[in-house]
C-alpha cells in the first residue's frame, strides 16, 4: 500500500479523528493522534437565542462547517425546538459534502452546496440564484473569517452572524510528539483548519518549530489552511483538489506513490 511505513500526525479534534485515521490506516499508514483544538460553547448564547426566536424571518441558513451544524442544532434541541418544524421553510446551504451529510443526518434537506468547498464560492452561487434582499443566518465559530458575510452584504443580502461554538486549545502533553519529530520519525503532519495550524505550532514551540518540522511533509485540507501555514514561513507539500479528509488522505497517498 502507498503509505506503508509512513507515520502521519492527525491534529483535528479528538472526536473527529476516527474517520480520517481509518482512511489513512487502510492505506498502510501509522497514525499519531495529536488533537490541538477542542470545540466548546461560545462565550454567550444571547445572539444565537435572539436569532432562533425570529428564525422564521430568515430565508437561508448557511452552515460553513460540521461544528456549526452540530452546535446550532444542539442549541435548538436544548431550547426544546423541533428541528424539522423550526427549519421547515428555510433554505439551507452547506459548505462541503461532510457538512451537508451532517445536516441531512438531522432529517433536514440541503438546498445548495457550492461547487467549491470554500466560503468564497458561496457568494458566487447566491449571485447565480438571484438572492439579493434575502435574510441570511450564518451560525459559525466565535472567531471566523469575514469574507463570506462581507460578500453577501455587498450583494444586498441581510446577514446575521451568530457564534455557536469556539475552538479552544486543549491541555496537551507534547513531549512524546516532539521527541518523535526530533528523531525524524514523523513523515507527515496534517492540518484541517487554520486553528489547527496555529495551535499545533504554539504547542510544539514557536521558537523552534521550524527545526522540528525539518524534513516533515505538511498536508493541508484547503488553500485557506495552506495560506496560514505559509504565514509561519513553512512550505505546504500536499493539498487535495476537493476539501474533504477523504480527498486529503488520497492526496497524501498519491504524493508518496510518486516515489
Amino acid at each position: 500500500m502507498q503509505l506503508t511505513g509512513r507515520k502521519i500526525v492527525i491534529t483535528r479534534p479528538s472526536d473527529q479523528q476516527e474517520e480520517f485515521a481509518v482512511m489513512l490506516s487502510s492505506l498502510g499508514a501509522e497514525t499519531v493522534r495529536f488533537p490541538v483544538i477542542a470545540i466548546a460553547p461560545p462565550d454567550s448564547w444571547d445572539a444565537a437565542d435572539r436569532a432562533i426566536e425570529k428564525i422564521k424571518t430568515y430565508d437561508w441558513i448557511i452552515f460553513t462547517s460540521v461544528n456549526g451544524v452540530i452546535s446550532f442544532t444542539d442549541r435548538l434541541i436544548a431550547l426544546k425546538k423541533d428541528l424539522s418544524e423550526t427549519l421547515n421553510d428555510i433554505m439551507i446551504c452547506a459548505i462541503g459534502l461532510k457538512t451537508a451529510e451532517v445536516v441531512e443526518s438531522h432529517g433536514l434537506e440541503v438546498d445548495f452546496i457550492p461547487e467549491e468547498f470554500r466560503a468564497e464560492a458561496v457568494a458566487d452561487g447566491f449571485i447565480e440564484m438571484g438572492s439579493p434582499g434575502k435574510n441570511v443566518l450564518l451560525p459559525r465559530a466565535q472567531v471566523g473569517r469575514d469574507i463570506l458575510p462581507k460578500e453577501l452584504i455587498r450583494m444586498g443580502m441581510h446577514v446575521d452572524v451568530i457564534p455557536v461554538y469556539k475552538a479552544v486549545r486543549p491541555d496537551t502533553d507534547a513531549l512524546r510528539l516532539k521527541t518523535m519529530l526530533r528523531d525524524r520519525e514523523i513523515d507527515v503532519v496534517t492540518f484541517t483548519s487554520s486553528s489547527c495550524v496555529k495551535n499545533f505550532l504554539e504547542i510544539i514551540g514557536l521558537d523552534h518549530y521550524k527545526s522540528l518540522l525539518t524534513g516533515v511533509k505538511i498536508a493541508c485540507i484547503s488553500p485557506v489552511t495552506s495560506d496560514t501555514v505559509r504565514k509561519y514561513g513553512l512550505n505546504v507539500d500536499i493539498i487535495p483538489d476537493r476539501y474533504t479528509v477523504a480527498d486529503l488522505a488520497g492526496a497524501i497517498a498519491r504524493h508518496y506513490a510518486k516515489f
